[in-house]
This record gives C-alpha cells, structure tokens and sequence, in this order.
C-alpha cells in the first residue's frame, strides 16, 4: 500500500527558532494522509502538523515551541480545511467484483437450472 500525504497547508513562520534563532526560513506544514492501493483509495481523518527551519533544518518539537509559536500555531490550525475521511474503490475492484458475481450467477444456473444454459444431463 502506498502512503501519500495531501498538503492542506503550508505558511512560513517568522518567528525565531528555538535551535539557530533565525527569523525566516521556519515552516509549518498540516498534512492529510491518503493510502492507495489497487483497489481502493482511502483518506485518514488525522491531520499531521509539522515544523521544520530551513536554515538549520531541524524539525522543531512541541516541546520546544515558544509560546509565540504555540499562538501561531493555533491560529493556523483553525484556519486548515481538512477532508472528510473516506474510502473510495477504483475501476480494477469493480470489474473484478462483476467478474466474480458473473462466475458465482453462472455456476448457480449450471447447478439448478441447466436447461436456461442447453446443458442436458445424463440422469
């Protein structure tokens, strides 16, 4: 199974970081996972947040957020539409679903009703 993430947003931060302090360069990033396989598509409900300074490029933990960045932080997250979770079946899961409807159809006329398909029987 493959795991993409739908980027819901992404907004550059210009607060200080807590590693290099730099002013710029800092993003926070709210991601959606979606996992796709051959039959179906589904989309989690959880939202991933994330925090990552471009110019050390260290990811920065809640643990050491200021509480500047713990505010933008919350403002951001209100403003994110996430995507309802949901699960989605794709064109190979239908044929193969017709496929089997259409052996299963025809082994039950074979068995009781072999006079709809010319097939004579030798009781």
């Amino acid at each position: 199974m493959k795991k993409e993430y739908i980027v819901l947003k992404e907004t550059t931060l210009t607060n200080n970081c807590p590693e290099c302090y730099a002013t710029d360069g800092m993003v926070l990033s709210f991601k959606q996972e979606k996992q796709k396989s051959k039959f179906w598509i589904r989309t989690k409900k959880n939202v991933l947040e994330s925090i990552v300074c471009g110019k050390c490029e260290n990811t920065i933990y809640p643990g050491q957020w200021t509480t500047d960045i713990e505010r933008v932080y919350d403002y951001h997250k209100k403003t994110i539409d996430s995507k309802p979770a949901s699960l989605k079946f794709t064109g190979l899961f239908y044929g193969l679903l017709l496929f089997v409807l259409v052996i299963v159809g025809l082994g039950y006329l074979y068995l009781y009703h072999p006079d709809l398909l010319g097939v004579t029987t030798l009781v």
